[in-house]
């Protein structure tokens, strides 16, 4: 409960910012010598975290592949707030996932739909950091796919062939006396 309410703290709107961008503060929002960053960046080292951390877990744990990952998600781990990490670290504890991307308007970690108030707010692109209701595992938006390059083959319109008409069966006719 504390770590929900703690990182929903996190985000605030700036009055005087007319952009549709929303501010991140880190531990000491009073303190001017740490930058606020965007939640796009936000999610973004969140997903490449996830990513470093989903690598290493396949690994064994004494490679030195596994160390280099290990290097790297401490230094993505430097760029996140404490509030995060704490909700993020909690869900690794338990052996889940702690972030997951959104696939076909379902959870990536439950596999659950998602209300359709919190896709409208995962598409936007001003999108902030959501919470699955669920599991709460972070909700990392789906990657756009590109469009097929290739164009899609014509289909040429069926042409109708008429078709003849049947005849009627005529009645026997009467015989004549």
């Amino acid at each position: 409960m504390n770590s929900t309410l703690a990182w929903l703290e996190v985000f605030r709107r700036p009055a005087a910012e007319t952009s549709p961008t929303y501010a991140l503060f880190f531990d000491h929002p009073t303190d001017p010598d740490q930058p606020m960053k965007t939640t796009a960046t936000l999610i973004e080292d969140l997903s490449q975290l996830s990513e470093l951390d989903a690598a290493r877990r396949r690994l064994e744990p004494g490679s030195a592949r596994g160390k280099e990952l290990k290097l790297e998600a401490e230094s993505v781990r430097e760029r996140l707030p404490t509030a995060i990490l704490h909700h993020y670290d909690l869900r690794i504890s338990k052996g889940k996932r702690g972030a997951a991307r959104m696939r076909n308007n379902t959870c990536g970690g439950c596999h659950l739909s998602l209300p359709s108030g919190q896709l409208s707010d995962l598409r936007r692109e001003d999108a902030s950091l959501q919470v699955c209701g669920y599991c709460s595992i972070f909700i990392l938006p789906e990657i756009p796919q590109p469009e097929a390059a290739a164009p899609a083959p014509e289909v040429e319109e069926p042409v109708a062939v008429k078709k003849p008409r049947k005849s009627k069966a005529k009645a026997p006719a009467a015989e004549e006396a």
